[in-house]
């Protein structure tokens, strides 16, 4: 039978969260000190990351238009889709976006094997599709490091995206 003590778990979880909510009153500086230059300012990094997440959403959308079924006949089928599709590329690459404007012109050239963007695809499905991929990216803050450190598929399609320079430039940290 237990007691009706509280377990020493259940004490130290409130410690913890208390230490957490006391920590930024206790180590504000006075309102009497002078101000140094803000290092961070969490409002621009927040609007820098929501921009980086709409070009990232918007060229992985790119490449999730491409039906698979044009993947898998071949890069002659890929081809023609292209060419018949370039509207939606330029459009792309007209965007002042660099993210997207990278991964428009990427699919656009002949240099980048059908096997690599289907490869992309699968790995975007597989992280429950672009909006999904982009959230867990953001959760990394785009960046290569904490997304490599993430593993999986997330880790899998950054590396696929970081292997064409102007996407990495692009889109990445």
């Amino acid at each position: 039978m237990q007691s009706s003590t509280s377990s020493p778990s259940k004490i130290a979880v409130a410690v913890v969260l208390a230490a957490g909510l006391c920590t930024p009153l206790l180590s504000a500086p006075p309102a009497s000190a002078t101000q140094g230059p803000i290092a961070v300012d969490t409002a621009t990094v927040s609007m820098e990351l929501e921009f980086q997440a709409a070009d990232m959403a918007g060229g992985l959308e790119l490449i999730d238009r491409v039906p698979e079924r044009v993947l898998l006949e071949g890069q002659a089928a890929y081809d023609t889709w292209i060419a018949e599709n370039q509207h939606v590329l330029a459009a792309a690459r007209a965007s002042v976006l660099e993210c997207t404007g990278a991964i428009a012109l990427l699919i656009a050239s002949t240099a980048f094997p059908v096997a690599k963007i289907l490869k992309i695809k699968r790995l975007i499905n597989s992280l429950g599709g672009v909006t999904k991929a982009v959230r867990v990216m953001w959760g990394a803050s785009f960046s290569w490091e904490k997304i490599r450190a993430l593993g999986g598929a997330a880790a899998a399609l950054g590396a696929e995206l970081l292997g064409v320079a102007a996407v990495k430039r692009g889109c990445f940290r």
